[in-house]
């Protein structure tokens, strides 16, 4: 399911906001031997592209399965590679997709859309976002993108500040449309397409070490105004 651009960001108290990264839009797929309990991953570019291989981070041991606490599950989301202001970094990003050596890939996953076996595309996005907080253990490489209701404005500004591409406005009641580019979904940019920070954005702030991978960007989401409960 795909956003419609829109010129202008706005409230409305039946919208759930979300910073947006941009980065490479995939499903990742996790599976798990019901005999065994062992997991699989494969993370599927637009194209149909597997990239699970090039990425060790998000399926050894400490990665996708790691977080999903022995669920299978189809996730929805994209990936990542951010500077230390936790803002992101396309030619490290196309680097790791080349195969070549660059900073973590991290997975931001914003929508489930089926769990252990059962899809759940007729669901409302709010019941939805509810399940995937509650299957997606964060940490590792991958973490679940917060929301905030109603504020896209507020939301929309500070993530120009921070450098952050775009924000996302999504219906509570959205059902997931595969394939559908919907009203139901909006996408508010907020600079250069490149992702790169705007002007006046001000330095990178240093971050902590990054060990986890996703320690920038959740650095970076502490200073959003957005419902850190979500």
């Amino acid at each position: 399911m795909l956003p419609r651009p829109i010129a202008a960001p706005f409230d409305d108290p039946d919208h759930l906001f979300e910073p947006w990264w941009g980065g490479e839009r995939v499903f990742a797929f996790v599976d798990i031997d019901p005999a065994t309990g062992a997991g699989a991953v494969r993370i599927v570019d637009r194209r149909g592209r597997d990239r699970a291989a090039l990425l060790p981070e998000l399926t050894s041991t400490g990665g996708l399965v790691g977080r999903l606490g022995g669920h299978a599950a189809l996730l929805d989301g994209s990936l990542v590679v951010v500077d230390a202001a936790g803002r992101p970094d396309p030619a490290g990003l196309a680097a790791r997709l080349a195969g070549r050596a660059g900073g973590t890939v991290v997975f931001l996953a914003f929508d489930l859309v089926a769990l252990d076996g059962r899809p759940l595309l007729a669901e409302p996005l709010e019941r939805r976002r509810e399940r995937l907080r509650r299957v997606v253990e964060p940490g590792g490489s991958v973490l679940v993108v917060p929301a905030i209701p109603g504020e896209g404005r507020a939301l929309h500004a500070a993530a120009t500040t921070s450098g952050i591409p775009g924000v996302i406005g999504r219906h509570r009641r959205s059902p997931y449309l595969p394939g559908v580019r919907s009203r139901l979904w909006r996408l508010a940019a907020t600079g250069p397409a490149d992702g790169s920070a705007p002007a006046g954005a001000g330095p990178a702030e240093a971050a902590p070490g990054d060990a986890s991978g996703t320690t920038p960007i959740l650095a970076l989401i502490q200073r959003l105004p957005l419902d850190h409960g979500d």
